[in-house]
């Protein structure tokens, strides 16, 4: 089972931050969630929401921030918010990534990124935005990707295949048995998110599921 740091360690450090990062790496995560935007001009950074107005000491929507912007921002405890150019120079070699991909028609440069940066360690590519998935396979075809489901759909496994993804991120509160056995049926690995009470890690675990992400990586 795979050990997923979720926003960096979140739990002990400031979201989406090289910080959480390095604390992700002491406490040996197998990989690091991060999540990914564009700001005004068009540079990639790390930020979950679609404002700064919660992760940072800014107010207003990250699309109308150029980077020079964004990086006079505090995200906690005097940590700027990295770029995808930074995250991946910190990580690499260090610690796999999950770069979830949470602005539509950003997968193709995410992609290009990652290889003209030489990015050594294993890597997925997750988002709840499916097409952004399937257009990640479209430029890679041997990249690994994770299509995000909240809730227990009709059709367990369609929403995976039409992405044509390799694994499949399913809320905690979703996980059922007759769920997560269509998922193992058709050859999909499971991750689960975000458990981070020991009672959610301890249920997490009693699916088998591949990997969990937590803000507590220490305690997987």
């Amino acid at each position: 089972m795979l050990k997923i740091a979720h926003r960096g360690a979140a739990g002990h450090a400031p979201e989406n931050t090289l910080r959480a990062i390095e604390v992700a790496i002491a406490m040996k995560a197998d990989l690091v969630e991060v999540d990914l935007q564009r700001t005004k001009d068009g540079h990639i950074v790390l930020l979950h929401d679609r404002t700064v107005d919660r992760t940072t000491n800014g107010r207003g929507p990250l699309a109308g921030l150029t980077l020079q912007e964004v990086r006079r921002l505090d995200a906690g405890k005097g940590q700027p918010v990295p770029t995808l150019e930074e995250l991946l120079r910190t990580a690499s070699g260090r610690i796999g990534l999950m770069l979830e991909i949470k602005a539509e028609g950003l997968a193709e440069e995410v992609v290009k990124m990652v290889k003209q940066m030489g990015f050594a360690g294993h890597l997925i590519y997750a988002s709840f935005l499916h097409k952004e998935v399937l257009r990640v396979r479209d430029v890679d075809s041997k990249a690994l990707t994770l299509a995000l489901f909240e809730g227990v759909p009709v059709n367990p496994v369609a929403f995976v295949r039409d992405a044509r993804a390799t694994h499949a991120g399913i809320a905690l509160d979703s996980l059922t048995p007759t769920f997560v056995s269509a998922l193992r049926a058709a050859g999909i690995r499971i991750f689960t998110y975000t458990a981070n009470d020991p009672a959610d890690i301890k249920f997490a675990r009693s699916f088998g599921v591949d990997g969990i992400i937590s803000n507590y990586p220490d305690r997987l």
